[in-house]
């Protein structure tokens, strides 16, 4: 019935400190974790989530028994909610210098600590 994307209407039913618990409908329930409510980082869930709240989920994952589902809010933004592998890379400053500089220097470092002098 469900499918790993689907975008679903739940109900919290509980909070614990690492996430909300989220009725789906009469037999589908899942787990809302901490990490997939904000990018930001939250002290206290419940000032995010409230029992008894409706909202949208996306399902991430299915349960071994297709009943309990890996939910999240972060994945309804726009970008997916998370950065892939290849998009962090190109956000990332490209570095050419390696290990080079350290290869290059670590001998006289050694030397000057051994040897107290400065070279």
């Amino acid at each position: 019935m469900y499918q790993v994307g689907d975008v679903v209407k739940g109900v919290i039913t509980g909070i614990q400190p690492y996430g909300a618990f989220v009725r789906i409908d009469d037999h589908h329930n899942g787990l809302l974790h901490i990490s997939e409510v904000s990018d930001d980082y939250i002290h206290d869930i419940r000032q995010y989530l409230q029992m008894e709240e409706t909202l949208q989920v996306k399902i991430l994952d299915l349960g071994e028994d297709d009943h309990h589902f890996k939910l999240s809010l972060k994945a309804l933004r726009k970008d997916g909610g998370r950065y892939r592998r290849s998009n962090v890379q190109k956000l990332l400053p490209e570095h050419t210098l390696g290990f080079s500089t350290l290869e290059e220097n670590l001998p006289i470092w050694i030397e000057r600590t051994l040897h107290g002098g400065k070279k």
